[in-house]
């Protein structure tokens, strides 16, 4: 079996991230990476943990022109919530192009993986749910990334799927056209983090520091733990 360079890269971002108990609680979080001619992106199965991929299980290949078109078609917004979400998963469904077993399902955060960088980690580390769930997290975490050159995008909370994926596409947007580039760097609001970066080790270590920057600081008065549900992708 012949394995793409992105795929090869996913595996080896999924596994690194999935036995740092620093990183990932409760099997939570997902991945992805893009292929060099961005037109296919590989992404963390649901129901697989990171820590298990392989080149055989625990992935989809998705055609990237597929997942983003959803977010413009209009017609998907006027449709009742919960047959919408059951469309949009039949459509990430068909834009799934590899051999892998049909029932198998791609991440329903497929689309903003989609928006982002060629090689995304989404986690929800303790040290970021210490912010992203606390009152005035927002503040603090612009006080602590205030010296960056490229600040952090928050994304204040929405409900999950569809909503999420067309808000965050607004702001990355916003975020494009005031600095000139993707964000690296997204927290979520009542959710997590995600970062992204041009190549694996790059995305590797900016995770790492971010997780050390936060864990180093004095956390909100007001952390809330969040729940184990919540860390289910």
């Amino acid at each position: 079996m012949t394995i793409d360079l992105a795929l090869r890269e996913l595996i080896r971002i999924s596994n690194v991230t999935g036995k740092d108990t620093a990183l990932v609680q409760g099997g939570g979080g997902n991945t992805s990476a893009k292929t060099a001619d961005g037109r296919f992106m590989y992404i963390k199965a649901s129901g697989t943990a990171l820590k298990d991929m392989s080149p055989q299980r625990g992935w989809r290949r998705m055609e990237l022109k597929g997942v983003l078109a959803m977010l413009g078609d209009a017609e998907l917004g006027r449709m009742e919530t919960f047959a919408r979400e059951n469309e949009i998963v039949r459509r990430l469904m068909l834009a799934c192009k590899d051999e892998m077993p049909a029932g198998i399902r791609p991440s329903v955060e497929a689309h903003f993986h989609a928006m982002l960088g060629r090689y995304v980690i989404h986690l929800h580390p303790l040290a970021v749910g210490a912010y992203v769930n606390a009152k005035g997290g927002r503040k603090q975490i612009e006080k602590l990334f205030q010296g960056e050159k490229y600040p952090p995008l928050w994304v204040p909370y929405t409900d999950p799927g569809y909503q999420l994926a067309q808000k965050m596409k607004r702001l990355i947007g916003a975020y494009q056209e005031e600095h000139g580039r993707k964000p690296a760097l997204v927290f979520l609001e009542k959710h997590g983090l995600i970062v992204s970066a041009e190549t694996a080790e790059a995305s590797l270590r900016l995770v790492r520091k971010v997780i050390a920057d936060l864990a180093a600081s004095d956390y909100p008065a007001d952390f809330i733990i969040m729940n184990p549900q919540d860390w289910a992708n």
